[in-house]
């Protein structure tokens, strides 16, 4: 009987181990990814808006939330408490730093330009204008 239990242990303890590591592979790789891909979205539209005449360079900002602003308030609670990780982050708020953004008609294009394509309202958009190294004194 005794021998039996430690067939089992030597069996049952490495399983443990290899579901362990591949746990910790898995979440560790969507964290990766996840950063990744919110650079990537992020450098890609700095370089489409670079491209708008009179913007000049460009830094974008996300803001994630975890909340899907579909949900109704008496779910969010709810939803507070419970897994939260398994939701995705959407984007709640964008920043944009512009060389350009100092030019009244510029910032309405751009503030346009990314309301239609992100697919969010003006009011979650701050466009401000870029620091110009050689004004400093």
């Amino acid at each position: 009987m005794e021998n039996k239990w430690k067939k089992q242990k030597l069996i049952f303890i490495p399983i443990a181990v290899l579901v362990f590591i591949a746990y910790i592979s898995v979440t560790w790789n969507e964290t990766d990814e996840g950063q990744n891909q919110s650079s990537t979205e992020e450098g890609r539209l700095e370089q489409v808006l670079g491209q708008i005449q009179g913007v000049g360079q460009v830094k974008v900002y996300f803001h994630y939330d975890n909340q899907n602003p579909k949900e109704n308030d008496s779910d969010s609670l709810l939803n507070g408490y419970l897994g939260s990780s398994d939701r995705e982050k959407y984007v709640s708020g964008l920043l944009v730093v512009s060389e350009g953004a100092s030019n009244p008609a510029i910032k309405k294009q751009l503030l346009e330009t990314i309301s239609r394509v992100m697919q969010m309202p003006t009011h979650r958009i701050m466009i401000v204008p870029m620091e110009n190294k050689g004004d400093e004194q």
